[in-house]
This record gives structure tokens, C-alpha cells and sequence, in this order.
């Protein structure tokens, strides 16, 4: 579930072809350069919280059509999606033609003339590629948006503005501000496994806040700075292959955890404040923003910090970030409550996304966005502090966010999550302040594993 190609990308940063070739050290940092040498780590840490919780299965598919869609303040064009073989207009007319949200066009003698992928549109047979369809809602934002086809082509058109300071909630399916409620249950559906393990000590050096592009972490230190490290994926085991999601308990791909070696490469001298666990980082190729009691851009280049977006009045922080780059829209979270909030570029603002259960948690703190290769849905992935689940939500264009599912850690040893990102290996990377941990494996890695 990844796509890092273009500038807000944080789906697709494949670091290692697993199983084929190792990673490359492509991205882009800037800094004081530190030298460390590397340490390898595998299973195991210091117990924590655990817990049951919820999950609730549903059918994978395309998320909800935003509506106002397009790059702006907070994040560029998202990826787009491949294609057709071209061998769809063999006996066809000329014309425009379908395939999923791929609009492709027959000129009458066999050939395909030209194709467009809809994503994150959708594709209508004779017309090809709009925006919304017939009888549609959506929620963008604190707004909630119908469909109007009388016009060619539809457009979408704002109906009514919900207030989130008194809890309403855009409903896709009811096409209405009403109240807000937990989405989801407490059973779990899936598992996923720990790899690797690093205690505070030497490469890592502590921290909380982190996330990852190609075979980089990035985690804002206890001296204020922003510490960047190199993950490698080693073959171990000596079989030829890259095997990630290798784990004695894992029943689909049983065997020895692959060693995963960590060497931090340099400091990054952030100018502005931050404050441990609630000044998450989201990292592009070209800059890092950082949460906190607003959103704000780091440019790496540069090394100059400026805005990005301002917290509403009706949440204290923007704790945890994620982005969509399918949709271009700005997630974020706070430690008070278990609630997503969603921010709409076009509009100006920010609406509840969705709430979540008790996850057997003492808060929530963790929130990530990751867009699974194969289909092209961006999910939003959800954890408590104390928590040993990962919840997955997506947002449905008939009934609105449902959980797809709700992972459960399969091991006994856990570690707090006060900080929570994605990256290097195609999985999942989580801080305790004193440790830093690689999860993933099992069935979560279903959405985040690129096909081939």
C-alpha cells in the first residue's frame, strides 16, 4: 500500500523489492551530519498494554469521490493508477469505453486511441471521466456535497455546512449533518507481527515523532532536532531472497526474522520548537511537516519553516497527521479524543472524519494514511498508546467510513506507540520514546504489499 512517487506520497515507498534486490538510499535530507555505526535488531521488547478490541470486515474498494479535489496549500497531485493492454476494442464501435475507473477510447477498427484514468473520479461509458454520479453525497471538509447531473459534466454542489464543535458529523449516506458516532466494533480480523527492535542506546538515540520515505526514518530527537536514520534489509538467512514478512509465527511466511540493520546518518537542525509526542512528522521528498498545535512545512532545501494550516478552535492540536494523496486532503488527531478530523483544501476546512473505539488504549496516538498499490484506496490506520491493535478505516462512497479492519498484534511483547509512521520495508515504524519498532506481516500486509 504505497506510492511515493510524487511529492505527498507516503504509499508506495518501496525500499526494498522484497525478496529480490536491496534498498537504494534515495532520499533527500539536509542537516548536520552525525556518523553512527549500524545496529542490526530483531524480535522482542519490553511488555506493555495489551488488549481486545474491535474490527469489523467490509469490501475493499474505491473511497468516496471528494469532490473538490486538486493540489493546494497542504499537499500536491496525488499517483495515478495503471491501465489497459489495449486489447478491450477488438469488435467494439468507436466510442468511449470502461474498465473499473479506467476510460479508454475505440476508434472503430480494433484500437485503443487514448485512455484516462478516472481515479479518483469516476468513469461513465459514452462520456468517460466526472466527477460525481446520479444520487451521490460526499463529506469534504465540514461540508456535506450532492451530485448535480443536470449539468455535462456533473459537478459537485454544497448543500449544508456542519458545525463539528457540537459534534455533527457530515453522513454520506444520509446526505445530512448528524450527531457523530463510533464506526466499528471491538473484534479483531487480523494479525500482523514485530520485526525489528531498537532500544535507545546506539544507532537509535530516543525519540518519539517518525515517519519514512524509501529506506529512511526520520524521528524528532529529545533535543529538539529531527534524527535520520537508514534501515537495510539484509538477507539473513542466506536463501538469495529479501524476505520482510518472515517470521517464525507467521503462517504464510514462516522462517527467521531477516536482520534489519540502523545507521543514523545525520541530524537535521529543525528551527522551530518541537515538543515530544505531539509534533508528528509527515516526510516528502522535498519536506517535512510537522504537527503540533498547528501545521507546519519544513523545507529541506531550504531550511526554511513556514505554515501550512491552521488548527480549528474546536481541537486543541494536531497531534497526529496523515495525508491522502489520492484525494489531497490533510487528516490529523489529537491525544483527547478517539476522533479523525479531515481537512478540505477548496472549503478552507475541517470536519469529523469518523470516530473510534477504545482500542484497549489510554488515548489514541497513532494516525497514518497509506494507499494500498494494488487497488488504489487510501486507508486511514489508527492506534491507541497502550494498544497492541492497528484499526483500518476506509471511506465508502454509499455509507461513509467503515472499518475495514481491526489488527491485532499476534506476540506477547509489546511497547508503548507515541509515535507512529510509515516507510522503509512497506511497513509500518512506531517510537516509544525509548525504543523504536517495525510492525507489520500477517494480514496487514495484504494492503501495504505492492503486487509482483
Amino acid at each position: 500500500m504505497m506510492k511515493k512517487e510524487q511529492l505527498l506520497t507516503l504509499s508506495c515507498g518501496l525500499v526494498i523489492a522484497c525478496g529480490t534486490e536491496a534498498p537504494s538510499d534515495t532520499a533527500q535530507t539536509a542537516g548536520i551530519t552525525i556518523t553512527a555505526t549500524g545496529q542490526t535488531a530483531t524480535d522482542g521488547a519490553p511488555t506493555s498494554g495489551t488488549g481486545n478490541n474491535s474490527g469489523n470486515s467490509g469490501n475493499s474498494g474505491n473511497s468516496g469521490n471528494s469532490g473538490n479535489l486538486g493540489t493546494s496549500s497542504g499537499g500536491p497531485d496525488g499517483p495515478k493508477f495503471d491501465v489497459s493492454d489495449g486489447g478491450q476494442c477488438q469488435m467494439k464501435p468507436a466510442g468511449i469505453y470502461c474498465d473499473g475507473q479506467l476510460a479508454y477510447t475505440c476508434d472503430g477498427a480494433g484500437s485503443v486511441s487514448s485512455t484516462e484514468n478516472c481515479v479518483p473520479d469516476y468513469c461513465v461509458e459514452g462520456t468517460g471521466c466526472v466527477p460525481c454520479l446520479e444520487g451521490q453525497f460526499d463529506c469534504v471538509g465540514a461540508q456535506v456535497m450532492q451530485c448535480n447531473t443536470a449539468v455535462t459534466p456533473s459537478v459537485w454542489e454544497m448543500v449544508e455546512t456542519c458545525d463539528p464543535a457540537a459534534g455533527e458529523v457530515c453522513s454520506i449516506e444520509l446526505g445530512s449533518c448528524t450527531p457523530t458516532s463510533v464506526i466499528g466494533d471491538t473484534t479483531p480480523t487480523g494479525v500482523y507481527y514485530q520485526f525489528a527492535y531498537f532500544a535507545n542506546g546506539s544507532p537509535f538515540q530516543g525519540g518519539y515523532d517518525v515517519d519514512g520515505i524509501d529506506d529512511r526514518l526520520y524521528v524528532s530527537n529529545f533535543s529538539g532536532g529531527i534524527d535520520v536514520y537508514q534501515v537495510e534489509l539484509l538477507d539473513s538467512d542466506g536463501d538469495g531472497a529479501f524476505e520482510p514478512n518472515q517470521h517464525p509465527d507467521n503462517p504464510d511466511e514462516t522462517g527467521p526474522i531477516e536482520t534489519r540493520t540502523l545507521t543514523l546518518v545525520e541530524t537535521i537542525d529543525y528551527p522551530g520548537s518541537l515538543s515530544i509526542s505531539i509534533n508528528e512528522l509527515f516526510i516528502t521528498p522535498t519536506s517535512i511537516f510537522v504537527g503540533g498545535d498547528n501545521l507546519s512545512e519544513y523545507d529541506i532545501a531550504t531550511g526554511t519553516l513556514t505554515p501550512a494550516l491552521t488548527r480549528p478552535g474546536w481541537i486543541n492540536r494536531l497531534s497526529q497527521i496523515g495525508y491522502d494523496e489520492v484525494y489531497n486532503h490533510w487528516y490529523a488527531s489529537s491525544e483527547a479524543q478517539r476522533r479523525v478530523i479531515q481537512y478540505d483544501p477548496i472549503s478552507a476546512t475541517w470536519g469529523i472524519a469518523f470516530d473510534f473505539p477504545n482500542m484497549s488504549g489510554d488515548h489514541m496516538d497513532g494516525l497514518e494514511l497509506v494507499t494500498d498499490p494494488n487497488t488504489g484506496t487510501p486507508y486511514v490506520y489508527v492506534s491507541d498508546m497502550t494498544s497492541d491493535f492497528i484499526g483500518q478505516y476506509r471511506k465508502d462512497p454509499n455509507v461513509g467510513w467503515v472499518q475495514e479492519n481491526l489488527f491485532e498484534y499476534a506476540g506477547t511483547a509489546g511497547s508503548l506507540v507515541e509515535g507512529m509512521g510509515f516507510g522503509p520495508i512497506n511497513h509500518f515504524w512506531a517510537t516509544g520514546g525509548q525504543d523504536l519498532y517495525e510492525l507489520g506481516g500477517g494480514d496487514l500486509a495484504d494492503f501495504v504489499e505492492p503486487p509482483g
